[in-house]
């Protein structure tokens, strides 16, 4: 997932918290119901953010091959560089 779509995304659910936490204090409501909206609205959110976190790392395992065979193949670059007394490669790829 691009890190446009996942900042995109926790805006979102930050401004929804955020607008729902302050239309709860304004409402007309006893303290005690106003508590339990905004416990029930908390464990909504924790819970959405739970599930995107899952997802997160579920992506995280599928491409962890891929690191690991990038960072191998990094390895042993450098490694063959150095046995061949050249330099070691360089990279602009971040």
């Amino acid at each position: 997932m691009s890190d446009q779509r996942t900042d995109t995304l926790l805006a979102f659910l930050l401004g929804a918290a955020v607008g729902a936490g302050v239309a709860l204090l304004l409402a007309p409501a006893s303290g005690a119901e106003t508590r339990k909206k905004i416990g029930d609205g908390a464990r909504k959110v924790g819970d959405e953010l739970g599930h995107r976190l899952h997802d997160v790392k579920d992506e995280v395992k599928a491409k962890g091959g891929d690191f690991q065979k990038a960072i191998a193949a990094g390895k042993d670059a450098y490694e063959r560089a150095r046995l061949a007394g050249e330099p070691a490669p360089t990279s602009t790829a971040m």
